[in-house]
């Protein structure tokens, strides 16, 4: 994995675009251009949230989360959990008493998520479920009365002191981004 701040990021991503080694044998000045640092850094970010959302999770930082959650079940057993700003995505989550984690997430507004929603259809400890809201996950769920637990909580996370944390293979993909100005070789 490459640990990179925004400094060595830039670097590279000029590097892979064949913008470096600048031309030092020529003078140009320009008054009204972009400044080329500031649109790559945006690309980069642009990049990089992508790659968290859509990558491999091989490639990108994982951490377990569940000791900074506040998990609160309902009447019913079902629990639901406010993910911390830095997790992108979840990956896999467990709940004291289920007999498995879940690692495929349910989308909102699709048939499997109704299905939770009845009493009579939803998961339960022997095959749980999640729903995944972006800023909350639903988790299905508990015996009524018991305590809402969360044992593990793997998310894909944005590194909190804003270094790039991924795998080496994910450079591949800089390289296919349509830039108006890179340098032809």
């Amino acid at each position: 994995m490459l640990h990179l701040s925004e400094a060595e990021m830039l670097g590279l991503w000029k590097l892979l675009l064949h913008l470096k080694p600048d031309r030092r044998d020529c003078i140009v000045e320009r008054d009204d251009g972009v400044s080329l640092d500031d649109w790559l850094l945006g690309q980069i970010d642009l990049w990089y949230a992508h790659l968290l959302a859509t990558a491999p999770v091989e490639w990108l930082p994982v951490e377990d989360v569940a000791s900074a959650l506040s998990p609160s079940a309902d009447a019913q057993g079902v629990v639901t959990v406010a993910v911390p700003e830095r997790c992108v995505r979840p990956v896999e989550w467990l709940l004291a008493g289920w007999q498995a984690p879940v690692s495929a997430f349910i989308q909102p507004g699709t048939a499997a998520e109704q299905a939770e929603q009845n009493v009579w259809t939803r998961s339960g400890k022997c095959r749980p479920a999640a729903v995944d809201y972006g800023d909350r996950l639903v988790l299905y769920s508990l015996d009524a009365g018991d305590a809402p637990v969360v044992t593990r909580a793997r998310c894909v996370v944005r590194p909190a002191d804003g270094t790039y944390v991924f795998h080496r293979e994910a450079l591949a993909t800089v390289e296919d981004l349509e830039i108006p100005f890179r340098r032809v070789q």
